[in-house]
């Protein structure tokens, strides 16, 4: 009768697209490709809150930024996002979570080992429950970088015609 289920269709494939774009760009990241992790986020629509699932692909480029090295740029996303991370329905424990995220990131990309000032201070009072944050959230934004471990092949064994001495 209002036309209203147009809009509300239009904003869910909004969300969808910046979703979809935001897992993209953090896989490409992850593969060490930072053209293609440019390229997904391109696709995101530039008219999306945060509070609809905006800080995804937000939070996506602040981390491509601080890849390709641009540290002024890719520091001032992560604030933008870690201040608009009130914004959204995310659990307090979500938001603390992502918080020490961005810290750590920019704490990475530093030169002196220490993330800037407005960061520090945005993520100074944060609480959280490790058991409370979501699993995606930790799977899909690990505080630590792990790299995979490579175990050692086992030893060669000594050729069928050595006797012992």
């Amino acid at each position: 009768m209002f036309g209203g289920e147009k809009a509300v269709a239009k904003r869910r494939e909004a969300i969808r697209i910046a979703e979809q774009a935001a897992d993209h760009a953090l896989d490409a990241l992850a593969e060490g490709d930072l053209a293609r992790a440019r390229q997904e986020l391109s696709a995101v629509p530039k008219k999306l809150k945060y509070a609809d699932g905006g800080w995804k692909p937000a939070l996506a480029m602040a981390v491509v930024e601080l890849a390709s090295g641009k540290r002024r740029s890719g520091n001032a996303k992560l604030l933008e996002v870690c201040s608009g991370l009130d914004e959204t329905s995310l659990s307090k424990d979500d938001k603390g979570y992502l918080r020490l995220y961005a810290l750590y990131r920019a704490i990475e990309a530093s030169k002196d080992g220490r993330a800037p000032a407005e960061l520090r201070q945005e993520a100074e009072d944060f609480r959280f429950d490790q058991i409370m944050v979501s699993q995606w959230l930790k799977t899909r934004f690990p505080l630590k970088k792990v790299e995979e471990v490579q175990t050692a092949p086992p030893p060669m064994a000594p050729p069928p015609d050595v006797k012992d001495v």
